[in-house]
């Protein structure tokens, strides 16, 4: 059965739950019942493209990966793009239920997008604090870390729960296998965008996680391009590890704070510097838009902008103005102001500025 290329990642992150995570009575129940339903999709996504040759051979064009650290634009950038007529970037709904979207007849993915928005929901009761700082809604688009957590193979397990022990070994593995059934399962929800000519429109994707496993994803994905976020580190660090608190807080009530700084201050370091050394050979000459967090907030229009020119893809007044109706939607402070510090995480700016020297230069943050 094909689940069992990912027993082993399954085992680790069971074996951290129990031991490590530090779980309310309540919440291991359903910690549980998402595992068991990232299995089924594997073996649903299986049977899809055995039963479908055409999802199967599903051309993907030249997908587009928005990378970066967290905190650094990418959900604003991945929103803007979504608003293109020529792009389809896979909703939250589509991602929660990636099988589904692919049979889904206009009826059924109403009910979808309203299931996972119940989710949504109920995920905002337990992490009240979530939309001041990562905005959810079933019918905007999402990050694809869903599609990978289906492997067993995702950061956001780290970020979602206390498993050191799993996010060590899952930091020493290749993911290529991983990555390949991320675009199984993207080449089936893709397909219900399916264009007369067989064509679907540009998939723009958008993770953080990414970012760690370049090589990985672009052995998989050899066609994609790229538009990499910036900021500064000591910005991103911090309000990552504000992320972290929040979402961990949602199923345990035992946070240390401490030590959530110094995991993402050791992840976002590490790997800012190897960034800093190698790239561009990380990407194998794969096509990269840097793209700054400041020239993106001071200027969302223009960065599109750049950002289409980039892609090859029309910046047309339609367009233009969609981006300028989701701005006033999502205006700075709609869904609450995130507050944070970096003495709260045990966290210090020149520390973090001097662990990240390489990659300020290198990039220009």
């Amino acid at each position: 059965m094909t689940t069992l290329r990912f027993v082993e990642g399954l085992h680790r992150f069971s074996a951290a739950l129990d031991a490590e995570a530090r779980l309310r009575e309540a919440d291991v129940e359903p910690v549980r019942r998402s595992l068991l339903r990232g299995l089924q999709v594997i073996a649903d996504t299986e049977a899809l493209h055995t039963s479908r040759p055409d999802v199967a051979a599903q051309d993907l064009g030249a997908p587009v990966f928005v990378i970066g650290f967290l905190r650094t634009g990418s959900t604003l950038v991945h929103n803007l793009l979504a608003l293109h007529p020529d792009v389809h970037s896979p909703q939250l709904w589509e991602l929660a239920y990636p099988v589904e979207a692919a049979l889904a007849d206009a009826e059924e993915r109403v009910q979808l997008e309203k299931q996972a928005q119940a989710y949504v929901e109920d995920y905002y009761q337990l992490a009240p604090s979530l939309p001041s700082i990562h905005y959810l809604e079933a019918g905007l688009p999402d990050e694809c870390h869903r599609l990978l957590a289906n492997t067993f193979s995702s950061m956001v397990l780290e970020m979602r729960y206390r498993v050191p022990s799993y996010g060590e070994w899952l930091h020493a593995q290749d993911l290529t296998e991983p990555y390949r059934w991320h675009r199984r399962q993207l080449q089936g929800l893709m397909s219900a965008h399916r264009r007369a000519d067989g064509t679907v429109p540009v998939p723009v994707l958008k993770c953080p996680f990414h970012t760690w496993f370049l090589a990985d994803l672009v052995r998989v994905y050899p066609e994609a391009r790229f538009i990499h976020l910036h900021r500064d580190p000591v910005e991103s660090v911090v309000s990552t590890a504000s992320l972290c608190r929040t979402v961990r807080g949602a199923r345990s009530d035992s946070l240390d704070l401490s030590e959530i700084g110094e995991l993402w201050h050791r992840r976002i370091s590490v790997r800012s510097e190897e960034l800093a050394a190698s790239r561009d050979e990380l990407l194998d000459g794969r096509p990269v838009l840097d793209l700054p967090y400041r020239e993106l907030v001071a200027d969302p229009p223009a960065a599109m902008r750049r950002a289409c020119e980039f892609l090859g893809l029309p910046f047309s007044a339609e367009f233009q103005a969609g981006i300028g109706e989701h701005l006033r939607r999502h205006r700075a402070g709609v869904h609450g102001a995130h507050r944070y510090t970096p003495e709260e995480f045990g966290l210090s700016a020149d520390a973090i500025r001097s662990a990240t020297s390489d990659y300020r230069t290198r990039f220009g943050v």
